[in-house]
């Protein structure tokens, strides 16, 4: 069948076929067990949702988390690399490309039977990258929430993410855009309260409202645009729920907003608003901030492939090359961040020791500082409770944990030359156990 033939029997296929959706249901809390990783990601797909039209409400400064993103990290289009006759612009083939780290010709999820494809449960056997996370590495705490039952349902052919997650809450919305509304409202209120409280190392969060909009109103109408501001607010939420986390300073987090495709410039409701070829269509975007993000390299080709390889590297999971996947991570687990140390003399008779754990690292419980040969510690001050021992030319602090710790120590004797570039030798331990050595010069 040609090229036309294909977008014709597609576009009558869409018009005649509404989907069909269960009862509205509220989505259950999501309850995993605690994760065991640093470096944690978070993964938001928000479904057709038109790149150029989330620009325009940035500029007019009715989207603050997507310029957030953007300021704090990237926020770039990225052109599908598919098209009818190869595959249709439909949500079940642009979930299972983010899913997979690869393109139709390979996963073979191709919009053929506008999106009821058996084949997004199985993918051609290319997992989807919280199943991948659970194959490898069982001890990461995974979750799903989503209320498109493709996504997360044994429905239609999904789903698109498969049964290992750890936590899964997973609904179908009814199709029309109050109740999209309402269960996107749901699904962040469920996700945001998790991030919260509980501790996940990798999640995927699926918000509908945008694409079922278009489909309802049309893309060129003003509710289209408020349902962008509202995902906008969702995913502040979110993001919100990160940062209030009591442990988000000593976490390396990177949040990720991605969609499946676009839509046609359409002011009329309409089942085929995208589906096709247009540039409209197959424009996604990729938005990405968080530890390690900021002024990232060659972020304009980034691809909606490369997400899934992303989350896996951030994990510290190597990309085996045997999995063939068509993406490639654009940002890899970070170094665990050094401690800051500062030594300053006061006089030739004491130091002052600054110590901070950065962000992105577990907060300070011990130290063993030694001081230059020819010294040795008298009084310790500590500028928090703690207990200190004195041996010699060594001191050993341990507190509880914290942030930054500062030791003022006064010397048994008066230095016989300056203090000043003379070395300092520290072992420092974390809350997490880790122990970093180091040297330092008195400044």
């Amino acid at each position: 069948m040609g090229k036309v033939a294909t977008l014709a029997a597609v576009s009558i296929a869409l018009a005649a076929a509404a989907p069909v959706h269960a009862a509205q249901q509220s989505p259950p809390p999501l309850n995993g067990p605690s994760g065991t990783s640093s470096s944690k990601v978070l993964v938001i797909g928000t479904d057709g949702t038109r790149f150029d039209l989330v620009r325009r409400e940035i500029a007019a400064g009715n989207a603050p988390r997507f310029a957030q993103l953007g300021e704090e990290g990237f926020a770039v289009p990225s052109l599908l690399a598919y098209a009818p006759p190869e595959a249709a612009t439909l949500s079940e083939v642009g979930w299972a490309s983010v899913a997979t780290g690869v393109w139709p010709a390979k996963h073979g999820v191709n919009g053929a039977f506008l999106n009821m494809d058996p084949r997004q449960a199985t993918k051609n056997g290319y997992p989807d990258f919280l199943t991948r996370i659970e194959q490898l590495r069982p001890e990461l705490s995974t979750f799903l929430a989503s209320n498109w039952g493709n996504i997360g349902l044994h429905e239609s052919g999904g789903p698109i993410f498969g049964d290992r997650i750890d936590a899964r809450s997973a609904v179908s919305a009814d199709n029309d855009i109050a109740s999209w509304d309402r269960s996107d409202q749901e699904i962040a209120d469920v996700s945001a309260r998790y991030l919260r409280e509980g501790n996940p190392d990798a999640g995927f969060v699926y918000l509908g409202i945008v694409d079922e909009t278009a489909h309802l109103d049309g893309s060129a109408n003003p509710r289209y645009l408020q349902a962008i501001r509202d995902t906008d607010r969702r995913i502040g939420q979110m993001l919100d729920a990160i940062r209030a986390r009591p442990s988000y300073r000593s976490e390396r987090w990177v949040v990720i907003v991605t969609t499946d495709h676009g839509q046609q410039d359409l002011t009329f409701p309409s089942l085929a608003s995208h589906g096709f070829g247009s540039d409209l269509e197959r424009t996604s975007f990729v938005a990405a901030a968080g530890f390690g993000l900021d002024g990232l390299p060659g972020a304009s080709d980034i691809r909606v492939v490369d997400v899934a390889p992303t989350v896996l590297a951030r994990l510290g999971i190597p990309i085996d090359p045997a999995w063939r996947l068509d993406g490639q991570p654009f940002s890899t687990a970070p170094a665990e961040p050094q401690p800051a140390v500062d030594v300053r003399r006061r006089g030739r008779e004491q130091l002052r020791f600054t110590l901070g754990a950065p962000d992105g690292s577990a907060a300070l419980r011990s130290a063993r500082l030694t001081l230059p040969r020819g010294l040795s510690a008298g009084r310790v001050t500590l500028t928090r409770k703690g207990d200190v021992k004195r041996s010699g030319r060594s001191l050993s602090v341990k507190v509880a944990a914290a942030r930054t710790l500062r030791v003022r120590v006064q010397l048994a004797e008066r230095a016989r030359r300056t203090l000043s570039g003379r070395r300092v030798r520290l072992s420092i331990v974390d809350a997490s156990g880790r122990t970093t050595k180091l040297v330092a010069r008195v400044r």
